[in-house]
């Protein structure tokens, strides 16, 4: 495992109460954009884990580099590292507004005729072949307890790039944008939360360890985001205060 199990536990939790309350600013018409909630996901995962004043665990924005290209479909970035190595997670956020629209959330580009949400999924393949854990990431307005059925009931609907993938690819020449349909079929089949995605990734089940060292220098060519929320514990703290 990446960090000790107290550790990934502590981690989870940030998370889980971290992507709760950027909900519930959604809900409540705080929040109005996709990017919007992910920069606000980041900030109060970084807030909570701060808050925690766990020895040793620190939570910090890193500027990867202001000129890579932005090309793999993605839209946010988390580092988790224990000083030796490190493991990167990338995420695609969607709001479908399923409260409010009908099929509204997918567009067709206009240089290829192709489904835009397809064509981020294809693109996000090179990192995810490369050992980052890419994960869609579905933000819900509604009200705790008024989501659908098929989406998380407090915090974001995840799904993991492979499965992802293999709904894309069986949607091969539809020339279409996906319907509200083919992303309940989605998440009703492999559908978890964000805590969940990071505990995987923190329990190796998901990603590829990369020897430490400068962030924006081993993901150069994976086309991260600008800026990412990093996570650290290493692994010299071995006394966890537990709360």
């Amino acid at each position: 495992m990446l960090f000790p199990a107290e550790i990934i536990d502590v981690i989870t939790d940030c998370v889980a109460w971290a992507d709760k309350l950027t909900r519930a600013d959604l809900s409540s018409g705080v929040i109005v954009t996709e990017n919007d909630y992910t920069s606000n996901f980041t900030a109060a995962l970084r807030r909570e884990v701060t808050a925690r004043s766990i020895p040793g665990l620190k939570a910090r924005i890193q500027v990867l580099s202001p000129s890579v290209e932005r090309g793999n479909g993605v839209d946010g970035c988390i580092i988790l590292s224990n000083s030796r190595e490190f493991k990167v997670g990338m995420f695609e956020a969607k709001w479908p507004r399923l409260s409010s629209k009908i099929n509204s959330w997918d567009s067709l580009q206009r240089s290829t005729g192709r489904s835009h949400f397809d064509d981020q999924i294809a693109r996000q393949k090179f990192a995810a072949e490369h050992g980052v854990a890419v994960w869609e990431m579905f933000y819900s307005e509604h009200s705790f307890g008024e989501q659908p059925s098929f989406m998380q009931s407090e915090g974001s609907s995840c799904v993991w790039h492979k499965f992802a993938s293999e709904a894309s690819l069986m949607r091969a020449g539809a020339n279409r944008p996906w319907t509200d349909g083919e992303l309940e079929a989605l998440l009703r089949s492999n559908s978890t939360d964000t805590a969940s995605i990071i505990r995987e990734i923190c329990e190796c089940k998901q990603g590829t360890p990369r020897p430490e060292r400068g962030y924006a220098d081993a993901l150069g060519n994976l086309g991260a985001p600008e800026k990412a929320l990093v996570l650290s514990f290493p692994e010299r703290s071995r006394k966890v205060r537990r709360l």
